[in-house]
């Protein structure tokens, strides 16, 4: 089960670290964070809509998702 767990957090590092890299405009799907982090790609989906309702991504057609820029707070 400790092979389990390093290999999910292994996958995340991962995730984390292909996530950080993008700049804005740069776009991935979850099929593709799947493949590169070893995570399945529901979870992958779960964490980039959550990346998008945190206003960083930005869901374009067929499940890709852009990285967005982080704005300050509208005033």
């Amino acid at each position: 089960m400790d092979h389990l767990v390093l290999s999910v957090h292994d996958g995340f590092d991962r995730l984390q670290r292909r996530l950080v890299a993008m700049q804005v405009g740069d776009a991935i799907c979850a099929s593709d964070a799947a493949e590169e982090s070893g995570l399945s790609e529901e979870v992958c989906r779960a964490v980039l809509a959550g990346l998008e309702r945190a206003g960083l991504m930005a869901q374009k057609g067929g499940g890709t998702f852009i990285r967005r820029r982080l704005l300050e707070s509208e005033s």
